[in-house]
């Protein structure tokens, strides 16, 4: 292959790896301020313990408007009801204990949960009970099902129910943490559209330009050449992360300002009349595009330029990298 395709695909990789780090910095902060990991957590428990019709009750724009400002009531536990086991096992001292004041956790051990949710439950119906009847006294069907069914014939005592709560606990947050990470990548998205339009990060003029400008072409391929792996971030769960995070998100819009992008456009400069409906649908797609890129995270093109450093001959392919600030998508504060 061409060397000077290669380069231009390393240039792109190479925006984009910026793009998307920025774009990570971006949406972690975020997370952190308003406390994103610990209110889908929430969400997590209350569909776990068989009370969907509680997520209504603790969504909105209030509610995180007061998580932002750490308010006590900020995760709306009163709106459960008095009634609500959920409400009940996240006010365990257990759970209480790992937040700061007007926080929740944005991650529990299961092995900490499950001994709360077993202790919520002697302290209210009393010791020395079986499973069962502990179970059979809160009043959820679908819950006492779920657990007993995990339980199977072995025994009925609380032992055997708190290893069916961890069991079924690390389930459920699996499946929440992949809801989590859908729901991030079109968060990232979101937010890479934003900058591309903000920042005129147009990926088919740019394009155009590395495959004209061969000098800028290489200046991008050296500059990939020295791009190091995305550092893992500590987890965002305070006030001190978010700050760290906005700091990341500037340094990488500074990063980005020394690359060929920005307003004005050229795209612009020679349309008139019917000529800028199609100059801005050109641009239309050239941001999207770039968004689209920006959701793929950055270890995607982290890789992608080790390959094509490698297919282009100028070193080897580099070691792979631990969890970046774009592959915390995941949720690793709900499991384990």
């Amino acid at each position: 292959m061409s060397s000077h395709y290669l380069d231009v695909a390393v240039g792109l990789s190479y925006t984009f790896l910026a793009v998307s780090l920025l774009c990570s910095a971006t949406r972690e902060a975020i997370a952190s301020l308003f406390q994103t990991r610990a209110k889908v957590l929430l969400d997590g428990v209350l569909t776990l313990l068989h009370e969907p019709a509680g997520k209504p009750q603790v969504r909105g724009i209030l509610p995180s408007l007061k998580r932002l400002l750490r308010m006590d009531d900020g995760f709306g536990l009163d709106k459960l009801g008095a009634q609500s086991l959920t409400a009940e096992v996240m006010r365990h001292p257990l759970i209480l204990g790992m937040a700061q004041r007007g926080r929740m956790p944005s991650y529990i051990p299961s092995a900490i949960f499950a001994r709360a949710f077993v202790s919520t439950l002697t302290a209210k119906y009393g010791k020395g009970q079986t499973a069962a009847i502990l179970l059979s006294n809160v009043g959820n069907e679908g819950l006492t099902r779920t657990l007993l069914a995990i339980m199977g014939e072995g025994p009925d005592d609380v032992a055997a129910l708190e290893s069916a709560v961890k069991l079924w606990y690390d389930t459920v947050m699996e499946r929440i943490s992949g809801w989590y990470k859908r729901r991030s990548q079109f968060v990232l998205f979101l937010v890479g559209l934003l900058y591309a339009v903000v920042m005129n990060i147009d990926a088919l003029q740019l394009s155009q330009r590395l495959w004209t400008d061969a000098a800028l072409t290489a200046s991008l391929a050296q500059k990939a050449e020295l791009a190091k792996p995305p550092v893992a971030p500590v987890q965002p769960s305070d006030a001190a992360s978010a700050l760290a995070q906005t700091k990341l998100a500037k340094a990488q819009a500074q990063e980005l300002q020394t690359l060929p992008i920005g307003w004005p456009s050229a795209r612009f400069d020679s349309s008139s009349g019917s000529g800028i409906a199609v100059a801005l649908l050109f641009a239309l797609i050239g941001w999207v595009a770039t968004a689209f890129a920006a959701s793929l995270g950055s270890p995607f093109w982290f890789e992608g330029i080790g390959w094509l450093l490698a297919l282009r001959g100028t070193g080897a392919k580099p070691a792979d990298t631990t969890t970046s600030p774009a592959a915390a998508i995941t949720l690793p504060s709900l499991r384990k």
